[in-house]
């Protein structure tokens, strides 16, 4: 009699079976009788365990048996309670599921033969009998010591043409990968994003405590400076009377000769009058550093914008200047910094995020440039309703093949742990969030222009930020 498809696939299920279970339980399995194709799955076993392929037809491989007969092949001890028995269950379908994954892993390599793009599904578990739908199923009975196996196969051909079924698994195929870049794209750009809120978080924190401790010992040193030029006044004209009584008692030294003698030579060894305008000087000195101090801390409640909230109406040439005020001891001692700011329109942003982005360009130029002869130029200018910020220096360069990647979260070109790589990346998402475009070029060995424009309207619409960078031939 010739065997048909179905019992040939079965049969080939079958003989890997008794193989693999006897290779991983040392279980003796052979065949009991001839394999059968029934109309449909047939079995009143109490343990089934099933593993789906699909593909261009659809089917099953399945293994059942009595419950009993499992838990002795795998040598698990028997319940005596429910917890037991539910432990015993366990063990069953872990080491089943392993069995037949490995027997279908080498089953189907034969079906694939004739139906190729088939894939497997994860083992399913039944205890207690199912009912199946009729489809074509082969049968196979393996007899072992501790009771009788069943192998089912099971295929079903009514399946859609083959070559309309090809067409749409590569039509959603790709669709779901334009899906999937969009979604990457979207991922990063949160990310980024992610980034941008933690960082301006952090500073804007960072800045406003450090304004804060400042700002209260300040009040009091101002305040007592202030009252100490008041005694210094009253001093300064103490002892100018006090100059005058001298030169009058110059002429009358007769009286008390030698307290005079005493006096005259105190206030030439001390050289009072040089102390008292050294002390001006210094006073004059301390309140331009008192000055200086106020205005740094302001500079900070502008840059973590403390004071206001979202955006408002500001001038970038003013938070270009508390920006380089802020972050002068990060550049080389030796850095020129030129600036050319003329007057230009207001826009409506947030300074405290302006400044950094600022900030950042400023400080990466920095540590581009040589300790000596290094220069960093920064310019506005206003185009076509436009503001425009350039920030040019005279440093290393970026290669060619790193200027696409120079917006990516964490890439940098630094050492590792000299750098962070998230600086290009927020001032991406800060000129993003001010419907900005920000454009870099750049030159190995000549320097790096950043450029960097916002618009000049009522309101800053929030839109995707145009990047473009460039490596030009000079600069």
């Amino acid at each position: 009699m010739i065997m048909s498809e179905i019992q040939s696939y079965t049969e080939t299920f079958a003989q890997i079976s008794a193989r693999t279970i006897e290779d991983m339980f040392g279980v003796s399995v052979k065949l009991a009788q001839p394999i059968e194709e029934l109309k449909s799955v047939q079995c009143d076993r109490s343990f089934m365990i099933s593993l789906f392929y699909t593909g261009t037809v659809y089917g099953e491989y399945m293994l059942a048996m009595d419950e009993q007969t499992a838990a002795r092949i795998i040598g698990a001890a028997e319940a005596n309670d429910d917890d037991a028995a539910f432990q015993l269950r366990e063990e069953i379908c872990d080491a089943m599921s392993e069995t037949l994954n490995t027997i279908v892993g080498e089953s189907i390599i034969e079906l694939q033969t004739t139906y190729p793009k088939l894939s497997l599904t994860a083992p399913r578990v039944i205890f207690g009998q199912v009912r199946y739908p009729q489809f074509r199923t082969g049968k196979a009975i393996l007899e072992s010591e501790f009771g009788l196996i069943e192998c089912h196969f099971c295929l079903d051909l009514m399946r859609l043409d083959v070559t309309t079924s090809l067409n749409a698994a590569m039509d959603s195929l790709v669709e779901i990968n334009a899906q999937l870049k969009e979604a990457n794209k979207q991922l990063a750009e949160q990310q980024a994003h992610l980034v941008l809120t933690e960082k301006m978080a952090s500073v804007g924190i960072l800045a406003s405590g450090i304004a804060h401790e400042i700002n209260n010992p300040l009040f009091f040193v101002d305040t007592n400076l202030s009252t100490l030029c008041d005694y210094v006044r009253v001093i300064d004209t103490s002892i100018s009377m006090y100059g005058k009584l001298v030169e009058s008692l110059d002429q009358t030294a007769t009286i008390c000769p030698v307290q005079y003698g005493e006096l005259k030579g105190h206030t030439e060894a001390e050289d009072l009058d040089f102390i008292l305008e050294d002390t001006k000087t210094l006073m004059s000195e301390t309140r331009q550093g008192i000055q200086r101090i106020k205005t740094i801390v302001q500079n900070l409640k502008d840059f973590s914008h403390v004071d206001h909230a979202g955006h408002a109406e500001a001038n970038l040439n003013t938070i270009i200047e508390n920006t380089c005020q802020l972050i002068a001891s990060s550049l080389p001692e030796h850095c020129r910094l030129i600036k050319r700011l003329p007057d230009i329109p207001k826009i409506i942003c947030n300074a405290g995020e302006i400044g950094q982005a600022i900030a950042s360009v400023l400080i990466n130029a920095g540590q581009a440039v040589e300790p000596q002869g290094g220069e960093i130029r920064i310019t506005t200018e206003f185009i076509d309703n436009q503001i425009r910020i350039s920030i040019v220096d005279n440093g290393s360069g970026i290669n060619a093949e790193d200027l696409p990647r120079v917006f990516d979260p964490f890439f940098t070109t630094k050492a590792l742990g000299e750098a962070t790589g998230l600086g290009l990346s927020i001032t991406y998402g800060i000129l993003e969030k001010h419907g900005g475009k920000i454009k870099i070029d750049s030159t190995v060995d000549c320097g790096t222009r950043v450029s960097m424009s916002f618009p000049v309207s009522p309101s800053t619409p929030r839109r995707t930020a145009m990047i473009e960078s460039a490596h030009p031939s000079g600069y």
